[in-house]
């Protein structure tokens, strides 16, 4: 049992970036299912189209606007996080991960946001539902919300990984890493569709690069005391607890829930917490 733990914590991001909702049920329940499927001939790659699978489904459930629908929606989510949480891990204790899987994993995301917030959109017309703005208008605004409340939140914890513990890639780096990765494959000349992704991919890095402002310095132990408790506060707006309350207000036939939290109270949580981990922040920053 104490190996099975120390296994578990191996699995897992620091602590101090990883979501409460992932610790507590999404990351548990991912680790027992690595297990499994460690002991059969299937790739992190496998795992993650599968989840893009159940996601789409989960969309299509949604777009059915009925509580049968919702409730197969909830439990398709369901599946799509969990399976999510456990293509990182399976790569990890395969030691089979590419750089191409990360862009996989990140490209199916989208995919997966757009299937569920489309058929959200779909569903919730189908419900005689009272908004006090129009459907339409609800669902894109959860969806850019959601979007953005991911991206702050990942921008903090990678700022956490990179100045504190020194484990994150910074853009040069993402770039550098992916370039040669493309330049042996051109080499090999293998994986065409790998090749077109990681093109486009650069693509981005550099557009990203072009609009990132001076990169700042910090002293590693300092960032890591200021910062190690502060980012448990991003926890109830990350993507983990998203995903637990639109799995809970699908099941409970309450689309409602999900926008009104997502729309409000977790928008109301980023303007609370935002300014005050960048004042932390810049009291701490290095000056040149």
């Amino acid at each position: 049992m104490k190996k099975l733990f120390r296994e578990y914590i191996s699995a897992l991001k620091p602590l101090p970036v990883e979501g409460i909702s992932d610790l507590i049920l999404f990351r548990p329940l991912g680790f027992l299912l690595m297990k499994i499927l460690y002991l059969f001939p299937i790739t992190p790659n496998q795992v993650s189209v599968s989840a893009m699978t159940t996601g789409i489904l989960c969309g299509v459930c949604l777009s059915l606007g009925t509580p049968q629908s919702f409730l197969f929606a909830g439990i398709f989510y369901g599946i799509t996080h969990l399976l999510d949480c456990t293509d990182g891990m399976l790569a990890r204790f395969k030691k089979n991960g590419t750089p191409t899987g990360r862009i996989i994993d990140g490209l199916i995301d989208y995919v997966n946001g757009i299937a569920i917030f489309l058929g959200l959109g779909i569903g919730v017309t189908r419900m005689d539902l009272s908004l006090p703005i129009p459907v339409w208008l609800a669902a894109a605004l959860a969806a850019i919300s959601m979007a953005f409340h991911s991206i702050l939140v990942d921008y903090y914890r990678g700022h956490f990984l990179l100045h504190a513990l020194g484990t994150f890639n910074t853009l040069d780096d993402e770039i550098a890493e992916f370039t040669t990765e493309l330049e042996k494959l051109k080499r090999q000349n293998t994986r065409p569709i790998a090749q077109k992704l990681i093109t486009i991919y650069l693509g981005y890095c550099r557009i990203q690069k072009k609009f990132s402002g001076k990169p700042r310095k910090y002293k590693a132990q300092q960032y890591y005391q200021a910062n190690k408790h502060l980012l448990l506060l991003w926890s109830p707006v990350d993507l983990s607890t998203h995903a637990l309350v639109l799995i809970v207000s699908a099941i409970l036939y309450k689309p409602e829930i999900f926008l009104i939290y997502t729309i409000l109270f977790a928008n109301l949580g980023i303007l609370l917490i935002a300014p005050v981990q960048n004042a932390i922040n810049k009291k701490i920053e290095i000056i040149s």
